[in-house]
């Protein structure tokens, strides 16, 4: 299950705050699911990529 990461992990992974990752999720710009009471969020690795992904396309433009 190296594929799902929890927000802590996604936010290690982007080398940003787990606020903005929170952010990321409830803005509907990452993809991820609520898991527990606490609002803690489970993505997917290769959500986490296309939103690289994307943000380097549009970065590009």
């Amino acid at each position: 299950m190296d594929d799902i990461l929890t927000t802590k992990e996604a936010a290690e992974y982007l080398k940003v705050g787990e606020a903005y990752i929170r952010q990321l999720v409830r803005l509907k710009k990452l993809r991820g699911y609520g898991e527990g009471r606490r609002g803690g969020y489970r993505i997917l690795k290769e959500d986490i990529v296309k939103y690289i992904d994307d943000k380097l396309k549009s970065s590009l433009l």
